[in-house]
């Protein structure tokens, strides 16, 4: 559709999200509800990296990528995003399937849950009772078969649930799994698991840290946001990029790239309910919001 085929003015909007903005509200309500990837600068040069990683050589000492940012703050999104980019290939001529990366998440440090969680991410068959020991050495020959080269375990810092002992268990195999198989591992976590990473010299010496910051009062905020609003299915212009929102939706999210969609969220399903249909500082002010660092605070009743 030409921008004259529209009843109104959709020239703020990405030519992809011009026809979402004409639905009707339940409709447009849906599509905010299931989210948007944004490119930022950090995620891209991440997302770099682990491209970088995925096509090293495979040697002895593989490189790993360690990466660490608060909670809701785009790690796990990231990951996602670059399975995503690199799809098993079923594979129906040869033995296996080839699977070249594995997105898995961490419980605890626990090698054998670990390899658990491998085996059921990639539907692989394992023995019900087989011992930790039996489930490590079938998942590194499945991994072989599938040729992986790249293991993503998100949540890395539940690995400092148990005690020493554990966590050195843990640490061990999973450098044993990246030796043997040769490929590369991406951990992500909070700043808890980069102290403990940082404990090992071997770790510290093979994980690359890479930073994911939280959200300021900066100019890459500001393009964070005025993308969000290219995209948002709303029939008139959010200024976001204002000082005074900018200000207001960092405030409200404490920083935190989770949190600033949902602030938008609610903001954007507010907008359209109401009619109003742009995001403004009062929109802001009205909605029911509370701040990440206030959630663990008992509610107070009137």
């Amino acid at each position: 559709m030409t921008m004259t085929d529209y009843p109104v003015d959709l020239t703020h909007l990405q030519e992809k999200a011009r026809p979402h903005a004409m639905l009707p509200d339940a409709e447009r309500i849906q599509i905010i509800k299931v989210g948007y990837r944004v490119k930022y600068r950090r995620a891209v040069e991440v997302l770099t990296h682990m491209e970088d990683l995925l096509s090293h050589p495979r040697i002895d000492r593989m490189p790993h990528l360690l990466l660490v940012g608060d909670s809701n703050n785009g790690k796990s999104a990231i990951l996602s995003q670059f399975c995503a980019d690199h799809p098993a290939d079923p594979n129906p001529d040869g033995d296996a399937a080839i699977v070249p990366v594995i997105k898995i998440a961490a419980s605890g440090p626990d090698i054998g849950d670990l390899c658990t969680r491998i085996l059921d991410q990639i539907n692989a068959p394992y023995r019900e009772k087989a011992t930790p020991s039996e489930r490590i050495r079938t998942t590194k020959k499945i991994l072989a078969q599938t040729q992986t080269k790249m293991l993503l375990i998100d949540e890395i810092q539940h690995m400092t649930a148990g005690g020493a002992v554990k966590q050195r268990e843990f640490r061990n195999g999973i450098k044993d799994l990246g030796n043997e198989l040769r490929m590369s591992i991406v951990a992500a976590g909070v700043e808890e698991a980069f102290t403990v990473f940082t404990t090992d010299p071997q770790l510290s010496n093979r994980f690359h840290p890479e930073y994911l910051p939280n959200w300021g009062l900066t100019q890459e905020t500001g393009k964070l946001l005025a993308s969000f609003a290219r995209r948002l299915p709303l029939r008139k212009p959010s200024e976001l990029t204002s000082p005074e929102i900018l200000q207001k939706i960092v405030w409200m999210s404490e920083g935190l790239l989770g949190e600033i969609y949902a602030v938008l969220e609610i903001a954007a399903i507010t907008s359209i309910n109401s009619g109003q249909e742009q995001i403004t500082l009062d929109t802001l002010d009205k909605i029911q919001w509370v701040n990440p660092s206030n959630r663990r605070n008992r509610p107070k009743y009137a």
